[in-house]
């Protein structure tokens, strides 16, 4: 692919090498285009690119001319710059007389030029309606415009038109970051900090959870204490059991909610961090991790009920390996929606399979292997191994099946974007870490390997030589 790309450049820049000559543009020609091209790379605001425009025909030709461009909020064409006037303030900008065309058509005095823009950029600017149509460029007197300079004044607006088109992406990107910065704050202001309220809830909740306990070992007391009629005794007893059965629904009820809250907490303030969109990519918060108590324990908690819903067997060995042994420095926040991911797909596409016995088996597996020297010389690795059953992955489909949007075959219709395990990958790999899929018999094994923190690695040393 790169070879066929370094050969198109060479054909093109042959291609316009031969146009170039073709043209034959005279001496003052090519210094006015080389005079645009510098000033619009010196000056890179939208409205200087309007006064070099129609300063350069001015200067170079002694021709007046009037830049008309798409307004994006509006869609309307309106005057922006002309060579007599200079800039117009954008509150004092009108509609324009012109209608849009798409080839150089006259007036009584002018010429008019469309200003077309990069056709394979036109998708990224947010006027689609006018196609590839920019603006328009209005050149004066028509009679100082023969048939040579009016080629080459087409030849200009097409310039206009690609620098143009650059510049409106540049202030729209620029405007976009903006926003994302300003929606991030909002975030910060209106969600995360109220989201900390929810904790007061769940201690409040927690507090009347309590005063029914007291209210429940008062009336169990009060039984005892009337003890001789017993058909009032029978009534107080049904409210007792009733009252029992409710404070421990109310009690399990706040278990799930303060678990839900940790966890969508964890997540909404990992993923919303400043400095993630300040800086453009993740920004790690290392910070020691006891995996199988902070990370996959919670979460296993949570997703075993749901696997066993849809009839999914879970194989947990995470316990298999000691807790010294597995304490990484990492951003738990990421980390923790990385194991999330997996257990996610885990439940979305395990599959039903039949083993050598003819039994029909759905089935996760879950594991963890100390790896020696994995990331060089006393770097030991930790891998995490997710195995699922159902169809084996091609090969075709473990290359591709941690890029940005890519679905297996055997996705079917469960719902998703493709973009799970490429998260996986990528909040892996800025942790210093690898992915991979390896198909199996059965099924296929999902795993990433993490590499320790030293006084861990150390650790792990002495207990691989052991072995």
């Amino acid at each position: 692919m790169h070879q066929n790309s370094h050969l198109d450049i060479y054909r093109r820049v042959e291609e316009k090498k031969e146009s170039y000559e073709r043209y034959n543009f005279e001496r003052l020609q090519e210094e006015a285009f080389a005079t645009f091209f510098d000033l619009a790379q010196e000056y890179t605001a939208l409205e200087y690119l309007y006064q070099i425009s129609v300063a350069v025909p001015k200067v170079f030709f002694e021709l007046e001319s009037r830049l008309h461009v798409i307004n994006h909020q509006s869609s309307r064409l309106e005057k922006v710059c002309t060579s007599k006037d200079g800039l117009i303030p954008e509150k004092d900008r009108t509609l324009s007389a012109l209608s849009l065309c798409t080839l150089p058509c006259e007036t009584e005095d002018a010429w008019i030029f469309p200003i077309h823009g990069n056709e394979a950029l036109t998708r990224w600017i947010p006027f689609h309606r006018q196609g590839s149509i920019l603006g328009m460029f209005e050149i004066f007197p028509k009679t100082k415009v023969d048939t040579k300079e009016h080629f080459f004044l087409e030849k200009f607006t097409n310039r206009i038109g690609y620098n143009l088109h650059q510049k409106l992406l540049i202030e729209q990107n620029i405007n976009h970051i903006k926003f994302i910065n300003q929606l991030v704050a909002d975030i910060e202001h209106n969600v995360i900090s109220p989201n900390l309220y929810y904790r007061l809830f769940l201690i409040r909740l927690n507090r009347l959870i309590n005063g029914y306990k007291q209210l429940q070992q008062q009336m169990s007391d009060l039984i005892q204490f009337l003890g001789r009629d017993e058909s009032m005794i029978n009534e107080i007893r049904k409210v007792y059991r009733g009252l029992m059965k409710n404070n421990e629904k109310l009690e399990e009820e706040s278990r799930a909610l303060a678990k839900h809250y940790e966890h969508t907490s964890l997540f909404l303030e990992t993923l919303m961090r400043r400095d993630h969109f300040e800086k453009g990519t993740y920004v790690l918060r290392k910070q020691p991790c006891n995996f199988r108590t902070e990370i996959i324990e919670p979460l296993l908690e949570r997703y075993i009920p749901m696997l066993e819903k849809k009839g999914i067997a879970v194989d947990n060995r995470f316990e298999d390996v000691p807790d010294e042994e597995v304490t990484l420095f990492v951003d738990k926040g990421l980390i923790s929606q990385v194991f999330d991911n997996l257990f996610s797909n885990a439940m979305k596409y395990t599959q039903k399979m039949e083993d050598q016995l003819g039994n029909k088996v759905k089935l996760v597996s879950c594991n963890r292997q100390m790896l020696k020297n994995f990331f060089g010389e006393n770097t030991n690795g930790v891998r995490f191994n997710f195995f699922t059953t159902g169809k084996p992955l091609s090969q075709e489909e473990v290359e591709k099946v941690f890029e940005e949007g890519y679905r297996a075959k055997s996705a079917g219709q469960e719902r998703g974007g493709g973009h799970g395990l490429h998260f996986v990958r990528n909040v892996v790999e800025i942790h210093g870490g690898v992915v991979g899929c390896e198909p199996q018999r059965y099924g296929n094994t999902f795993y990433f390997v993490l590499p320790l923190k030293e006084e861990a690695s150390m650790q792990a040393n002495l207990a691989l030589e052991g072995l």
